[in-house]
């Protein structure tokens, strides 16, 4: 996987003060930021509708600098921490303290006062680091990402003599620990307006009742509404999709929308605090099925709310200079994460079966087990990123 060229045609003359700063996402089983769900070690062949590209494109997602940033009705929206690495790098190494920009100043107070920190991921997965050019910040980025990360192609910080360059780079690995069944029939995904459009999908399927025990058994239902475990449909859920997932915990869940990522995430959290509390069923049963959307997308995103002439640095270290990049690219990929099943013992109960189908907006949550904060959260209201 190719690092974007954070290279620009506009950069116009070189003696104009300006500043630059990349974020770099990461890996979910894929960073910068990259998510990777590992297939066994075979190639990995992307969807062919699969969206690679600037988020200029896309009409229904949109990429958020902050948990706490508000979300427009009938949106998805996604969030990664890598720029909020970079940002943290600028404040302590080179305006040590918080970032004043102007004309940007409710955008730049939310990132100075956002909790994630590189506590959130292992140290062996991330990469971050702040300093002026003529101190020789591209050269120590490139060599420290070439030695600490061999198989990424080094970045190309095309930034100017007199620029600041911050940087991130991060990735998450995560594995399922069985593999689930591709669904071979479309998933009917019902976005926020209610349009229904036909998807890919991957799980355990109707057909699959008493389907492989190992499969079952490590699927972790987190919680689960009063009238979907009445009713076998409908209503809300929360599902660990592999509970033995290490260092990296995926959480994915069916709950109503909320304002802002922040508070999804803050009511997740209260649901399956509340639920375990009650010592519920957690354990997917015999005839239950799991049906989750594959996703396979890259997306390069310009904060431009922070970019542009007219963004000067109020910090008197960075006096005189503007924000003139602001980019972030993210690799999410979403799939069954495995060669297929070999033949086991079958369950032979049949209890009445609970649809476990993402088949509306759904929340997802990609954090280190024992961490506090995420560091992707993606809100899908819609099925602009899901596979077709």
């Amino acid at each position: 996987m190719k690092k974007p060229r954070f290279d620009r045609s506009a950069w116009g003359s070189l003696n104009r003060p300006r500043f630059w700063i990349a974020g770099a996402t990461g890996l979910l089983v894929l960073g910068a930021f990259f998510v990777f769900f590992w297939n066994d070690g075979r190639p990995y062949e992307p969807p062919k509708n699969s969206f690679d590209g600037s988020s200029e494109a896309l009409e229904q997602t949109l990429v958020v600098p902050t948990l706490d940033t508000p979300i427009p009705e009938n949106k998805s929206a996604i969030w990664c921490s890598s720029f909020q690495f970079a940002w943290n790098h600028l404040k302590t190494d080179v305006t040590k303290g918080e970032i004043q920009l102007k004309n940007a100043e409710a955008v730049a107070a939310r990132l100075n006062q956002a909790e994630q920190s590189e506590n959130d991921l292992d140290a062996s997965d991330f990469y971050a680091m702040a300093g002026r050019v003529r101190d020789g910040i591209v050269q120590k980025i490139q060599t420290e990402m070439e030695h600490k990360f061999p198989d990424v192609p080094a970045p190309q910080l095309a930034a100017p003599a007199d620029g600041v360059v911050a940087y991130g780079y991060m990735r998450a690995r995560l594995k399922f620990s069985t593999p689930f069944f591709e669904n071979d029939e479309k998933l009917a995904f019902i976005d926020s307006t209610g349009t229904e459009i036909g998807v890919k999908s991957f799980g355990i399927r109707k057909r699959d009742d008493y389907a492989y025990k190992q499969l079952r058994e490590q699927v972790k239902v987190l919680y689960a509404s009063e009238d979907l475990l009445e009713r076998g449909e409908g209503g809300e859920f929360i599902i660990d999709p592999c509970k033995y997932s290490h260092p990296y915990q995926i959480v994915l869940a069916r709950i109503n929308r909320k304002p802002t990522l922040a508070e999804a995430i803050a009511d997740a959290h209260k649901k399956v605090t509340e639920y375990s509390r009650k010592g519920w069923p957690i354990d997917l049963r015999a005839r239950d099925t799991l049906l989750i959307p594959g996703m396979h997308w890259r997306i390069s995103h310009h904060f431009k709310e922070l970019e542009g002439t007219d963004k000067q640095f109020q910090n008197p270290t960075l006096r005189g200079l503007y924000l003139d990049t602001a980019l972030q690219t993210i690799e999410f990929r979403l799939d069954r994460s495995g060669a297929e099943l070999a033949s086991e013992s079958k369950v032979f109960v049949k209890p009445a079966a609970t649809y476990f189908d993402f088949n509306r907006s759904f929340l997802i949550i990609l954090k280190k087990r024992d961490a506090e904060h995420p560091i992707f959260v993606m809100w899908v209201d819609n099925s602009e990123l899901l596979d077709k």
